[in-house]
């Protein structure tokens, strides 16, 4: 017997509060139960780890610096954003810079391809995935490659780009990859998640991975909050940095038609006072709603969707619909989202993406400088 989506989506919800809840449960339940995968599944990892540690399973050199964003937890933590922040941070200082990513449900996460050579786009979405293809789309003057084995993307980085320097974007965990800086990202509320690894909680890995972090950076702080040097044991001497996202949205005076991607960059006080219909499929859809809620706009109509989500033609078109119904001014989502309909203009409606800039409190200066020393670039 065929089990509904709609059955299939309370499982998920179902699945997802017990990984968010770090609170004892009945020995007879669903938290038990994947809490004994959770246990299995650390030991693997545990287990991965060590062999890579003492060279049973080998980690490649690629002839260039190789700086790795990646985190602990699943879920949003800016890994995107960071990985432009410190591709256009290297660019800027003067050197050749290539971004490479897995391609997360791309066509070409497992063959490999060049999705970008920096001037040109030389992929589709569908091929590239969706994050990597939206750095290819932002980043100018750096090409970005994507392949789920980094060390063949990297070398093919190598051949075709002659970098300097590779970012590799959420490759924490790709340890058969060597690197000359690890930087791991954190949320700065729920560092750890609730505590517990996959698929209890939302830890990739055991905290005691965070030893092969060269740098910590927590995603989404406050402005007061208390800087401590460190807040986990086992990373006592690593510098710790503090990031805001900042959104942005992206629009445009031109025709949809004439410019599908919008590249008119304003903070959000545009949406006040809006009627907007909105939707999204990240990690966190809520914190994107509470974001254009918290700036001023009537969200009159709104849709949730899975991470990554690949949005049919039948479906824009039940969207579009849904939007010009509802008598919203504007269809507002995400700038990753976005990428995936561009294709699809020109629109019976205003669009607005929502995209995300990273600050520093504080240690903006630190970081660069933390950058320079570990690739000995000069000042």
């Amino acid at each position: 017997m065929a089990v509904s989506k709609k059955k299939i989506e309370k499982i998920r919800h179902r699945i997802k509060a017990v990984m968010q809840n770090p609170a004892r449960s009945p020995r007879f339940s669903l938290e038990t139960f994947l809490l004994v995968l959770s246990m299995v599944y650390g030991a693997g990892m545990r287990l991965r780890a060590r062999l890579y540690e003492i060279g049973w399973l080998p980690s490649r050199t690629l002839p260039c610096r190789v700086i790795s964003i990646g985190n602990i937890c699943v879920g949003g933590t800016g890994k995107t954003p960071m990985t432009i922040f410190v591709a256009r941070t290297i660019r800027n200082l003067g050197y050749r810079v290539v971004v490479v990513s897995r391609g997360y449900h791309g066509r070409m996460e497992t063959t490999g391809g060049i999705v970008s050579d920096g001037q040109s786009l030389l992929a589709t979405v569908d091929d590239a995935g969706d994050e990597p293809y939206l750095m290819a789309r932002v980043l100018k003057g750096v090409p970005v490659i994507v392949g789920s084995r980094r060390y063949q993307a990297g070398l093919l980085a190598v051949r075709r780009f002659d970098p300097e320097v590779i970012v590799l974007d959420d490759a924490f965990q790709h340890l058969a990859l060597k690197r000359d800086l690890d930087l791991v990202l954190l949320d700065h509320q729920l560092p750890l998640g609730n505590g517990r690894m996959l698929p209890r909680g939302t830890l990739r890995e055991p905290p005691t991975a965070l030893r092969r972090a060269h740098a910590l950076v927590f995603a989404r702080s406050r402005e007061n909050i208390s800087r401590k040097r460190s807040v986990f044991p086992w990373t006592p001497r690593r510098p710790v940095f503090y990031t805001t996202h900042t959104p942005v949205i992206r629009t445009d005076d031109a025709s949809p038609a004439r410019e599908p991607f919008l590249t008119r960059v304003t903070d959000l006080s545009l949406l006040k006072g809006k009627k907007v219909f909105a939707f999204a499929g990240l990690a966190d859809n809520e914190q994107f709603f509470a974001t254009l809620e918290a700036h001023g706009c009537e969200m009159i109509c709104r849709r949730s969707f899975n991470d990554h989500h690949h949005y049919g033609d039948q479906e824009i078109d039940a969207l579009l619909e849904t939007a010009q119904a509802s008598g919203a001014d504007s269809v507002v989502t995400t700038l990753k989202d976005y990428v995936k309909l561009a294709h699809r203009g020109p629109w019976p409606v205003a669009w607005i993406a929502v995209d995300v800039e990273i600050n520093f409190l504080g240690k903006g200066a630190d970081f660069r400088q933390l950058l320079r020393e570990t690739l000995r670039l000069p000042e």
